[in-house]
């Protein structure tokens, strides 16, 4: 019991550290480089994301022959993918990936299953309109700080869901994803910059797809599923906080993520009272 408890400790520990680290390394050297910038810090929030996996299971797996071996793969093509958006066709860039991660679940039942087919279309045009919406707002509507904060805890709650219904490695893995997003947050607010498109492009593959694990493959009720997707759309209302006074930046980021950690708080009763603890791998 120990060692699995120090094992998890570690396995969280470790990618916060990484994310902290470099991040901080980099924000400092580019926070004027809001290109250069975005494109470091979505590196390095795959990079998390892959060192988390990598001491969750041990290894990555090649070629990968279930949905969740392709978490850090995906990671890794959200992060060069949000590079290429840079250089315009976003949106065709955003639903090209998008397909592809619909395709990785179902790939061994889509020929000839035309059920299985509208469950690829289902979930590629969930991805695709999430990365849109999520990477609008961090232009338009929300502050660095404010987005990736409500993309954290939306995280952060999906590791409980997830643990809760019945996978207690891929919760791991989720809830490292809300803390190292918590980080950048952190890192966001105290640079007072913008994080750019490719962290919420990074962060919608790899929740989404830790989501329908957790609900095809585990107890995961797909009411929480829900509702923890939807829940950083709460960022749509307000204003941008962005200003230069670290306590009026304070008091608007507060008010911003009342609407999601409202949604986050309905997601996690949902969880406890629709899936039964569970302390199964």
């Amino acid at each position: 019991m120990n060692q699995m408890v120090s094992q998890s400790l570690a396995g969280v520990g470790f990618p916060i550290a990484f994310v902290l680290v470099a991040g901080a390394l980099w924000f400092a050297l580019f926070r004027r480089h809001a290109r250069v910038r975005a494109i470091g810090i979505g590196w390095i929030v795959a990079g998390g994301i892959g060192l988390a996996y990598l001491l969750a299971f041990g290894g990555f797996t090649f070629p990968p022959r279930e949905s969740g071996h392709w978490i850090p793969y995906l990671a890794g093509g959200a992060a060069l993918i949000g590079c290429f958006q840079f250089w315009g066709l976003r949106p065709i860039w955003s639903l090209g990936i998008s397909l592809f991660t619909a395709v990785v679940f179902f790939w061994a039942q889509l020929l000839g299953n035309l059920q299985v087919l509208l469950w690829v279309l289902a979930f590629t045009a969930v991805l695709f309109v999430s990365a849109i919406l999520l990477q609008q707002i961090i232009e338009d509507r929300c502050s660095g700080a404010e987005l990736s904060l409500g993309l954290a805890l939306s995280a952060g709650a999906g590791g409980i869901g997830i643990f809760l219904g019945g996978s207690a490695v891929l919760g791991q893995i989720s809830g490292t994803l809300g803390l190292v997003l918590g980080v950048v947050a952190v890192l966001a607010f105290v640079w007072n910059t913008t994080v750019g498109p490719i962290v919420p492009l990074i962060y919608v593959l790899i929740f989404d797809s830790l989501l329908l694990n957790g609900c095809l493959f585990a107890q995961l009720p797909w009411l929480t599923a829900v509702l923890l997707w939807i829940a950083p759309w709460a960022l749509l209302f307000g204003q941008r906080a962005d200003h230069p006074k670290v306590s009026r930046r304070l008091g608007s980021l507060c008010l911003r993520i009342i609407g999601v950690v409202t949604m986050v708080a309905i997601a996690l009763v949902s969880a406890f009272l629709l899936a039964p603890p569970s302390s199964e791998m």
